[in-house]
């Protein structure tokens, strides 16, 4: 399993909004150091905090957490298979 790469998504959603971690840390309401925490990779939030940071950043949790469903070669085959029946 990849690691979990919130934090670098934290970063770019912080710099695109263009506010520092003390900005962030004050709208999120944890300690500065927690973002910083986040940002290096150190520690991750709670999952209590997940709503409030997607909210701000107007993205889905899934975003926030870098989720992408990848298809393995079973499930490519089973959604090739099933195009061929409803074609």
């Amino acid at each position: 399993m990849d690691k979990i790469k919130i934090g670098e998504t934290i970063k770019l959603l912080r710099r695109d909004k263009d506010i520092t971690q003390e900005q962030l840390a004050n709208i999120v309401g944890v300690s500065i150091p927690a973002v910083s925490k986040w940002e290096n990779g150190t520690s991750y939030p709670d999952i209590t905090v997940l709503p409030i940071l997607a909210n701000y950043f107007e993205v889905t949790i899934d975003e926030l957490l870098n989720y992408k469903k990848e298809l393995n070669e079973n499930d490519i085959t089973i959604l090739k298979n099933i195009h061929l029946i409803i074609s």
